[in-house]
């Protein structure tokens, strides 16, 4: 479930895809956020009103596919309905995000053959395959905020799994739910203190390779990734930031001088040390 408390979950992609997936009795989930209200590449932004209000219809009705072409029909081939690959069993809102949990299926004949194909691609595979989700369905009703293209009402059916995004700040898939960190967990949520702690140490003298050749600047300005890293750490840890990814990207681009696509980036390359660190020291 998503609900608030101990099942709620985080995106951090890369962070979270290399820790052991989620099975629950032999069933196959992944975790997303489908929406943040981000324009998209065509220019317009999803509300999210729009799909909290067409969530239940969603949950009963809708699909996850390959690229959305089991909404596309026989134009994406005659073999169209096979690339469907899961159901959602659970929507959550939160502020401008929605997030969605869904169960992906399984079996040994042809009819799973994508579905088997997608789990494994973020399973077993090293690296993982990056995923990322979009939203299908029809649109109902459009509008304009300010001068921006929106998108008010939608009959939401499906979600498409795509190597490449509609949405760029949407980041890629999951398959572990916020659960799996219970290491970092204090009695409040998420101990990111701890996890920072643990995750990797910010003096060069104790880091090896190319973190041990980062500069040491007084600049304002962020020289290279080292002092992002150590910027962002501070933050955290003084909490002058949110503990998610659209947080950190967002502060990253706001107060460092980043644009929207570095940010993503180095903070995904953040999460990525944090995890990495985290693995080393619970294997010593």
């Amino acid at each position: 479930m998503l609900n608030a408390g101990e099942n709620e979950y985080l995106s951090f992609p890369d962070f979270l895809k290399a820790v052991t997936p989620a099975e629950e009795d032999g069933a196959r989930f992944v975790y997303l956020e489908a929406s943040n209200q981000a324009r998209d590449l065509q220019g317009e932004v999803v509300l999210a009103k729009a799909l909290r209000d067409s969530a239940e219809y969603f949950l009963r009705y809708g699909n996850l596919d390959i690229d959305h072409k089991t909404q596309l029909g026989p134009q994406a081939g005659s073999d169209y309905l096979l690339f469907e690959i899961g159901q959602p069993v659970d929507v959550r809102a939160s502020g401008e995000s929605t997030w969605v949990k869904g169960s992906i299926y399984q079996g040994d004949t042809k009819t799973a053959e994508h579905a088997n194909h997608f789990w494994d691609s973020i399973t077993k595979m090293k690296p993982a395959k990056r995923w990322y989700p979009s939203v299908g369905g029809s649109i109902q009703e459009r509008g304009v905020s300010g001068t921006i293209p929106v998108v008010k009402k939608v009959r939401w059916t499906n979600i498409g799994f795509s190597a490449t995004p509609v949405n760029p700040a949407v980041p890629q898939v999951s398959t572990v739910p916020f659960g799996a960190l219970a290491k970092c967990w204090g009695p409040g949520g998420l101990d990111l203190r701890k996890a920072l702690e643990a995750g990797y140490g910010t003096d060069s003298a104790d880091l090896t390779g190319g973190a041990a050749l980062r500069s040491e600047s007084l600049d304002h300005k962020l020289q290279n990734y080292w002092d992002f890293r150590d910027r962002l750490s501070g933050d955290l840890l003084s909490k002058r930031v949110g503990q998610t990814a659209p947080d950190l990207i967002s502060h990253a681009n706001q107060h460092y001088g980043l644009t929207k696509a570095e940010a993503a980036e180095w903070t995904e390359r953040f999460l990525a040390d944090l995890r990495d660190g985290l693995n080393s020291k619970r294997t010593h």
